[in-house]
């Protein structure tokens, strides 16, 4: 079988998903996902979205913060951008971007429009990830490197096969799918820091929907758009990447969601800075240092990580979201980062700004530019001693899950200005039993009314 039809006979005829181990992971997902749009919908690229949508017609599927709902391709993109609106979503490695922020907005968008019980929803995310894993070995890190914000591109082709699965598509339905998103994968992250980055989440998962939908309704496409000339990774990765044949091997075995893992985060910005930061507060912390202790920082990160951190004096809140020196140190300077170091207008902090000076990121010289490589952290004080430390993994990678009491606080924290105490904590509790629900309109409804979404 060619890559593609290898792909789509999988995604559609593989069995319904009920091991325990992987729905636990989907389900986690779904509930950092649905806290984190719940936190980014007061973001000012959501509003700006949602104002663009709500013209569009209504429907039954729920929009956060909106109180009408919309159309299933609609309520993903404006769900969608909430949900990568302050980086604070999950990571996912074979992608080399960001998974759920795509899938969980397409799926609980297309799954409240039909009607679809939790368990189906988490079935097709298990699904849809095993695609976003595959197609994401075989063009990265290339892919990546060329410029591709893999969110927008190898997320869209994944979740447009976990929609396909929602919908039961069979196989050629769900080759069409997967065809036709590969038609509409785009994104540079040219921006990042701008307030389309967010964006290309929602856009992926309004395509993905879009995608399915159009599979469902008879809509074909080439029979083979990943492979060949022309196909995916010939435009978009070239002959440098890793091709199809490790990833066709392992397709489904071992599962993605459990070889790979999600990497929820523990900070609300860019990837790129947390082994950098998670070194700077282990040595905080083991040493009791304070900002007046310090003279400079020195962090040394892989090409594509140094690369992605773009702002060394940023003058927005996005563009603070990919400044080392910003993040680091607020993270010195206040003891901790967290959704108020990013929030919209205003100067940057005078003890913040003036302590930027003393952070130094230097791009690793090691030839290989893997963004998994270790990161070097050293912290020159002002005695004339020197604290380091090397970072492999940070929080919430496989090496270090979070636990559920962490998923817990972070969804409960999310929630905290926009909804009131009971209704967070209910919506968790609802989310703790995801896949016993036969209906989701319990989960969803609630996020129509956050307090000052508008």
């Amino acid at each position: 079988m060619s890559v593609t039809e290898r792909f789509a006979v999988w995604a559609a005829e593989t069995p319904d998903i009920r091991d325990d181990g992987p729905l636990d992971k989907a389900r986690d997902a779904v509930l950092d996902t649905i806290g984190v749009m719940i936190a980014g919908a007061n973001d000012k690229a959501a509003k700006r979205v949602r104002r663009a949508v709500a013209q569009w017609g209504d429907g039954p599927a729920t929009v956060v913060g909106q109180s009408n709902g919309l159309a299933a391709p609609w309520a993903a993109l404006a769900n969608g951008t909430a949900a990568h609106a302050l980086d604070f979503d999950d990571s996912f490695g074979p992608v080399s971007g960001h998974a759920s922020a795509v899938m969980v907005p397409a799926l609980l968008a297309l799954g409240e429009q039909e009607g679809m019980s939790g368990h189906a929803i988490l079935d097709a995310y298990v699904v849809g990830l095993e695609i976003q894993a595959r197609v994401g070995q075989s063009v990265n890190v290339e892919h990546y490197k060329l410029g591709w914000h893999s969110t927008s591109t190898v997320a869209t082709i994944g979740t447009a096969a976990g929609c396909a699965r929602l919908l039961g598509l069979n196989s050629n339905g769900m080759r069409n799918a997967i065809s036709i998103a590969v038609s509409t994968a785009a994104g540079s992250k040219r921006q990042f820091g701008t307030m389309a980055k967010p964006m290309h989440a929602g856009l992926a998962a309004k395509n993905a929907v879009m995608a399915a939908s159009l599979a469902l309704a008879g809509i074909e496409a080439s029979a083979e758009p990943l492979d060949g000339k022309w196909g995916f990774r010939d435009l978009y990765a070239g002959e440098a990447s890793p091709g199809f044949d490790a990833a066709m091997a392992a397709l489904g075995d071992p599962l993605a969601i459990e070889e790979f893992c999600l990497s929820p985060k523990s900070y609300p910005c860019c990837a790129s800075t947390h082994r950098s930061l998670d070194g700077l507060f282990a040595l905080k912390a083991e040493n009791n240092i304070s900002a007046d202790d310090v003279d400079k920082i020195r962090t040394v990160v892989p090409p594509i990580n140094f690369n992605n951190l773009m702002y060394s004096n940023p003058q927005t809140e996005m563009e603070r979201r990919f400044s080392m020196q910003y993040c680091l140190s607020a993270a010195m300077t206040h003891g901790e980062v967290v959704l108020g170091d990013f929030r919209a207008g205003g100067e940057t902090p005078e003890d913040v700004q003036a302590f930027m000076q003393k952070v130094d990121m230097v791009m690793s010289e090691h030839p290989d530019s893997n963004p998994q490589k270790p990161t070097l952290v050293e912290i020159n004080l002002r005695d004339g001693s020197k604290l380091t430390t090397e970072i492999a993994h940070t929080k919430g990678q496989k090496e270090a899950p979070l636990t559920d009491q962490d998923y817990a606080q972070k969804f409960l924290g999310c929630a905290a200005e926009a909804l009131d105490g009971g209704t967070a904590a209910g919506i968790h509790k609802d989310i703790l039993t995801f896949d016993k629900l036969n209906s989701i309109a319990g989960v969803m409804e609630p996020l129509r009314n956050l307090r000052a979404a508008g």
